[in-house]
């Protein structure tokens, strides 16, 4: 308000317009200032006072200079002075500092307006504080960077495609491994980097994945960075939303080149001893370990006289050798069985080749577990004097041969190899194991401990020792400090000393311990609330069960349900950072109110349930529940935002209410349900009967799903009147259910039914379709308006839909005016905004609803250009007399004429506040004055009888229906 020094200046109609501004603007949550047009301040609001730091009477009728520093409120006079001048607002966002030293950042928006009756033009700031949003912003790119860092340091290729499997986003390690941009593969551009002959392959794979949904793994080559071809090995699985369709698929590229490298080895080597096996001149027996005969080589059936591998099967080698040679065979076989090579020479029966002298070598196969499970033989024909001579030779020669393939293979092999002397002396070691243990050929002959002396009394050599004790083959696995490795190693003991088969299992491992701790983490995820740590519905149920089998005669097991209230505005008001930070404050209160024995657990967004065991006094759980809800409702402090919320609670004991899990949660929300109903802070336990009510609402649900089917569906039509013509400007669709056995079901009891149950989008659908087809009976100057729900906005069809329906009832789009309330530009407003410009983009006019009933009603009209705002009904009830609902109604009306807008007032029912909402200059009016809601085939005479009778002439008929 004006001083008294410069009240006089102000004339009486000033005066009445100030006070009527500050009335306005004084409830506002947000800093505003009016100034006039010789920039003093007029009106300063209370949040405005504490902005600046100074109380009204010292701000009032002064300027910027007696406030700010002298280059400041130069700066800002002329920002003033320009937007006096050109009439154009202003929007800026600067930093300042408040008075006690706090950094804040403010978005400051400047309007000239002229209100009714005012000799000069105004200048209104609003200004928002969006410091918390600047933060929030801030450690949004923080976690974007940290994901990113944790993406690069990824050894594997991260990616991500779109539902129908185009790529959209790839780490960067896909450019170190194939020396190709990112963006080179979005959408199917990776396909150059597959190998040609793998790609169809791949391409093949990759449709069916997207197709179906399956999870995609394919091994292909890619060209990397040097031009070569490496191996890699492709997984991907869907991520799908609450409806279950796929939005994204997520992907791991990894290189797995040494391993395929390591795989063709093996079948290199394997090849390579087949062919040492086919083409040696000696006959090659394999033996199960009964020594029953498996397999020969061409040359032992030449051997033998057996013409096939067939003739030569099921042959105990004990029949071929002569009777007197049996027991040198049967020496041979039990070394064998130890693990031992043997040696000796024995004849074969007549029935083979009478007289034939054999030199017989008889070797242990390992198994998969380390121990003997075949016996390799090999059989030489040494008869004669001068051809054992030539044997003698000829077996040197094919030993040396043999021994010199045998290193050939064992330096091939993927094992280490190490031979030790009965001195610990090394006598041999393949290529891995040189690798592996970083030794050379010196350390030929030298004693293993000197080498490892550290190891001398471990557990290695614990298990040497006893391999060579007991003349048994020991497999153990152990981590060898020397190496920092664990090894898995195969100890054979022979006639020299030690045949030592080791591999380097580190990489298993530890991948297989990674494993262990991502399921152990995934095993707890599945099972508790991500945001508050608290157990989830899943975990919930198992203790529930486990509580309903172990519940003793007498004791009671009971169920907490609670429901928050009012957290949706805090989530609103303060944002989601908040909204999270109040739940896990929830969740540490109602922890510090239970038992260590007790569960708490989400099993919702702001829904709770606490499983409690107790003896046989079931008023423990109302007590309970009184602790939790009296606890909620102390204020919270969430870093300087103070926050009061309150609960409600159903109560459900078992085995009162029920001994099963799904009856007790389903009594126990039941309950939660009735409590709700009688207001905040209330806890009711669940009582036979309580479900009736919902029991109905289901009833109604399911009859819902098929009213549209059963043509059950009606459209009424309210008109809207031009005030200054007194003619029908448009008419609004009103949905009516009409039931064949209840009559017409109020829109206030379904439609929260179909917006719960997904039916608003067909009946919705139907509406637009019906309304459109109906207003093209009507003349061209009349609109048809269609309410929308908030849901439908979730529909990515949304704007089609719209489109269809225009073009099948061939409406003109101007003709179509979509009412939104101000829950659509609250929820996902950015998504919404783009459906709310595709759709002016198609020509249909767009209508906010219920204006001046929300948070931010004022601040929509910056975000979005509305065509038109409707007044809510509860500002004109109490007109002409109410001088709040006055003075809303007036600033309303006079945005809407700065602004373009056009205003409508709706529930006009008496003459009196028709007169009103006309004088303070309103566009359009509707309500019973004029005529109620009627069905779709009165429209045309209501529309004939409102051109003949003026609104003065009283309210609709009767029988109208209202809305």
């Amino acid at each position: 308000m004006p001083t008294d020094s410069n009240r006089a200046s102000l004339s009486a109609p000033d005066s009445v317009l100030h006070a009527l501004l500050g009335a306005v603007f004084s409830g506002f949550a947000h800093p505003v200032i009016i100034k006039d047009a010789q920039l003093r301040f007029v009106h300063v609001n209370a949040p405005a006072c504490a902005m600046l730091g100074r109380a009204a009477p010292e701000l009032l009728g002064r300027t910027d200079d007696a406030i700010v520093p002298a280059a400041q409120a130069a700066r800002i006079a002329a920002v003033d002075r320009e937007i006096l001048a050109s009439g154009e607002p202003r929007a800026f966002e600067e930093a300042i500092t408040t008075p006690d030293g706090e950094a804040r950042h403010l978005l400051t928006h400047k309007h000239r307006i002229a209100p009714p009756g005012a000799r000069e033009p105004l200048i209104l700031t609003m200004i928002t504080d969006v410091t918390e949003l600047r933060h929030a912003e801030r450690r949004q790119r923080h976690s974007e960077a940290h994901y990113r860092a944790l993406v690069d340091l990824l050894p594997q290729v991260v990616w991500v495609a779109d539902a129908r499997g185009q790529v959209t986003e790839i780490g960067p390690t896909w450019s170190r491994l194939s020396g190709r941009a990112a963006e080179a593969a979005y959408g199917s551009g990776w396909e150059s980097a597959v190998h040609a002959q793998d790609l169809p392959r791949v391409r093949r794979q990759w449709r069916t994945s997207v197709t179906s949904g399956a999870p995609l793994d394919v091994q292909c080559r890619v060209r990397a960075a040097d031009g070569t071809f490496r191996w890699v090995r492709n997984r991907a699985a869907a991520r799908r939303d609450a409806r279950g369709r796929i939005v994204a698929w997520h992907g791991l590229l990894e290189d797995i080149h040494e391993r395929k490298r390591a795989e063709l080895a093996l079948r290199e080597s394997e090849a390579l001893v087949r062919s040492i096996v086919e083409s040696t001149p000696d006959g090659i027996q394999l033996l199960d370990a009964e020594g029953e005969l498996l397999l020969v080589n061409p040359a032992g059936r030449r051997l033998f006289g057996a013409p096939t591998a067939a003739d030569g099967q099921g042959r105990r080698w004990d029949r071929v050798l002569a009777p007197g040679d049996l027991a040198k065979g049967a020496r041979a076989l039990a070394q064998v069985r130890a693990g031992r090579v043997a040696r000796f020479e024995a004849y074969v029966t007549p029935r083979e080749r009478p007289g034939l002298c054999m030199d017989i070598i008889a070797a242990p196969v390992p198994g998969a577990d380390g121990k003997p499970a075949r016996t390799l033989t090999i059989w030489r024909d040494i008869s004669g004097a001068k051809a054992a001579r030539d044997a003698t030779e000829a077996a040197r020669r094919a030993a040396e041969a043999a021994a010199a393939k045998l290193a050939a293979v064992l330096e091939n092999t993927l094992d280490c190899v190490v031979v030790l002397d009965r001195e610990w002396r090394l006598s041999y070691m393949n290529a891995n194991a040189r690798r592996l243990l970083s030794l050379g050929n010196e350390a030929i002959g030298q004693s293993l401990w000197t080498l490892y002396p550290q190891e001398q009394n471990g557990v290695f050599a614990d298990h040497y020792r006893k391999a060579l004790a007991t003349h048994l083959p020991v497999t153990f696995e152990e981590y060898l400090p020397a190496l920092s490795r664990w090894l898995e190693v195969h100890a054979a003991p022979t006639d020299e000393g030690l045949s030592i088969f080791f591999r380097d299992t580190s990489e298993r491992r530890r991948a297989e311990q990674e494993r262990f701790q991502a399921q152990a983490q995934v095993f707890h995820m599945s099972r508790h609330d991500a945001l508050t740590t608290l157990p989830n519905r899943v975990l919930l149920r198992e203790r529930l069960e486990r509580g309903l089998a172990e519940l003793e005669p007498g004791a009671h097991l009971s169920v907490l349900t609670l429901d928050l209230d009012a957290f949706k505005p805090v989530n609103d008001t303060y944002g989601h950072p908040v909204g999270d930070m109040l739940l896990r404050h929830i969740a540490d209160r109602l922890n510090g109110c239970v038992r260590e024995e007790d569960t708490v657990a989400r099993v919702g967004g702001d829904e709770f349930v606490v499983l409690t065991r107790h003896g046989g006094a079931a008023a423990e759980a109302p007590a309970l529940a009184a602790r939790l809800i009296d606890a909620l409702q102390r204020p919270f402090d969430l870093d300087g935002v103070s926050v009061e919320i309150s609960a409600c609670a159903g109560i459900a004991l078992a085995p009162d209410d029920g001994t099963r899990v799904e009856a007790l949660l389903r009594a126990s929300d039941v309950a939660l349900y009735r409590a709700k109903a009688q207001g905040r802070g209330t806890c009711l336990r669940y009582v036979p009967g309580m479900d009736t009510p919902l029991l109905a609402r289901q009833a109604m649900k399911v009859a819902l799903k098929g009213a549209i089917a059963r043509d059950e569906l009606e459209l009424f039509f309210q008109p809207l009147v031009d005030l200054s013509s007194k003619r029908v400007s448009a008419c609004e669709a009103l949905l009516r259910w009409r039931q064949a056995d209840a009559g017409l079901v109020s829109p206030a009891d379904f439609i929260p039914l179909a917006e719960e149950s997904g039916l608003i989008h067909a009946i919705g659908q139907w509406v637009l379709r019906g309304a459109c087809q109906e207003a093209v009976r009507w003349t061209d100057d009349i609109a048809v308006a269609v309410n929308l729900s908030p849901l439908q906005f979730r529909d990515e069809n949304l704007v089609a839909v719209v489109a269809q329906a225009l073009t099948d009832a061939g409406l003109a789009a101007a003709r179509l005016q979509l009412e939104i309330t101000e829950s659509v530009m609250l929820d996902e407003s950015a998504a919404n905004l783009r459906t709310l410009q595709a759709l002016r983009r198609l020509g249909v006019k767009i209508v906010m609803d219920d204006f001046g009933t929300g948070y931010s009603s004022f601040g929509y009209l910056r975000r979005f250009p509305f065509d038109k705002i409707k007044v809510d009904r509860g500002f004109i009830n109490d007109l002409p007399h109410g001088r709040e609902s006055l003075a809303v109604v007036r600033a309303v009306a006079g945005i809407g004429r700065s602004l373009g807008i056009t205003t409508v007032v709706e529930g006009v029912e008496t003459q009196a506040q028709l007169e009103v909402v006309s004088a303070e200059g309103f566009d359009e009016g509707q309500g019973y004055l004029f005529s109620g809601p009627v069905p779709a085939a009165q429209v045309p005479a209501l529309l004939h009888r409102l051109t003949r009778r003026p609104p003065e002439a009283g309210p609709g008929t009767a029988n109208e229906t209202p809305q």
